[in-house]
């Protein structure tokens, strides 16, 4: 009969712990849900990734629809990173990339809008408060974005 008991007590406390490994599975899975749709916008826009050198001269934006470019644009940022920075896995069947460089004088990352009207994307270019100390640092920062696949052109607004 104490051994029923025993193996009751144990049993009851393995229940417990899996009980409890579960809730706190579960909030955090909630909570890493609730922060990446916070990131995102209106029309699906998210920002993927943040860096401070692209290796650009001049600004540019690239619209990004296949691996072979995603690949050729990671190519050009390695160049002078080692290690380098690895792709993002993206579905090219339902996404594309959206990518801002800035150039050697930018000295902030860009704040982009997306708007779509009937027949293209518009990307808005918010102003930036660039600080007032003179930034000596020689930088081309760039900012990447994931959107949803569209066959609309891009029109750039700054």
């Amino acid at each position: 009969m104490k051994g029923l008991i025993k193996e009751d007590s144990k049993m009851f406390k393995y229940f417990t712990c899996f009980f409890l490994l579960a809730i706190i599975q579960l909030n955090s899975c909630k909570s890493t849900a609730q922060s990446s749709l916070q990131e995102s916008n209106d029309t699906g826009m998210e920002l993927i990734l943040n860096e401070n050198y692209s290796g650009f001269e001049q600004e540019e934006y690239l619209l990004i629809k296949n691996q072979k470019e995603l690949n050729d644009f990671y190519g050009k940022i390695n160049q002078t990173r080692k290690p380098g920075l690895t792709p993002p896995s993206i579905d090219f069947n339902i996404e594309m990339i959206l990518i801002w460089c800035g150039d050697s004088s930018a000295s902030n990352y860009a704040d982009l809008e997306l708007s779509e009207k009937a027949d293209y994307l518009q990307i808005h270019k918010m102003k930036t408060t660039v600080s007032k100390e003179e930034n000596t640092l020689i930088v081309s920062p760039f900012s990447m974005y994931k959107l949803p696949l569209s066959t609309k052109t891009l029109k750039i607004i700054k």
